[in-house]
C-alpha cells in the first residue's frame, strides 16, 4: 500500500477531525523534543521520530483540506523569500 493510501485510509477510518487533533499533538511533541535537544537532554533518534510523525500528519492535513498544490506553491514562495533573506544577511557580513 502506498503512503498516500495509508493516509487516506487513516482519515477514512478515524475521521478528519480526530486526525487534525493528532496533528496538533504531534506538533507539540516535536516542540518538546526540540526543546530537549537545545537543553542537551534530548536524543536525535527521538527527534527523528517526532519529525517523522509530524511529516505524516502534515501529509494527512494536505489531503483533508485538499491543499497539496497550494502548499507547494506557498513553499516555493517562502523558499525564494528565504534565499533573499540569506543574500541580504551575507551582504551585511561582508
Amino acid at each position: 500500500m502506498a503512503d498516500i493510501d495509508v493516509y487516506l485510509e487513516a482519515i477514512k477510518t478515524f475521521g478528519a477531525l480526530p486526525q487534525m487533533v493528532i496533528a496538533i499533538e504531534e506538533c507539540s511533541e516535536l516542540q518538546k523534543e526540540i526543546t530537549k535537544i537545545i537543553r542537551k537532554k534530548g536524543d536525535l533518534t527521538n527527534l527523528a521520530e517526532e519529525i517523522a510523525d509530524v511529516e505524516i500528519m502534515l501529509e494527512q492535513l494536505k489531503l483533508i483540506f485538499t491543499l497539496h498544490g497550494k502548499v507547494l506553491e506557498q513553499k516555493g514562495e517562502k523558499i525564494e523569500r528565504l534565499k533573499q533573506i540569506i543574500e541580504k544577511h551575507r551582504k551585511k557580513q561582508t
